[in-house]
């Protein structure tokens, strides 16, 4: 249960600090988290179908609303979002994308008070998702 958490917070550490330096996640980052994810899930044998498939559910409306809004979330995130999912399972990667959102929006405001940004600027919304992991791994069981 542990190391899955360890793999969980590294990948999304190297994502997030991929996405403020380059303002992109390259697609080859992702697959290898993607294939970490998998493999790792496979070999532990522990989730059935079912429980593999709601754990792609947070990921996967991620990538519905960046369709939707022509990517305002990035794709990466959504793909980020799944093999987060499958690392972490559904409850927990739902957990990690709230308390990203909550501290995302926050931030976004704090930055729109002090004139740093206006309404049409973008931030990374990976490390807010890295951060919301860490918040979570510290609340539900300490470090």
């Amino acid at each position: 249960m542990q190391s899955e958490r360890i793999i969980a917070i590294v990948c999304m550490i190297i994502l997030a600090i991929t996405d403020i330096r380059e303002k992109a996640v390259p697609n080859m980052l992702l697959a290898a988290f993607g294939i970490a994810a998998v493999i790792y899930t496979a070999a532990q044998g522990e989730k059935n179908g079912l429980s593999v498939l709601y754990s792609l559910i947070p990921g996967a409306i991620l990538l519905t609303i960046s369709l939707c809004t022509r990517e305002s979330i990035g794709y990466g995130d959504g793909w980020a979002a799944m093999a987060l999912g499958l690392l972490i399972g559904m409850e927990a990667c739902f957990a990690s994308l709230g308390i990203g959102l909550v501290l995302s929006a926050f931030f976004s405001l704090v930055l729109l008070a002090g004139h740093k940004v206006t309404g049409k600027s973008r931030l990374p919304f990976l490390p807010f998702i890295t951060v919301g992991l860490g918040v979570w791994i510290v609340v539900q069981k300490g470090i």
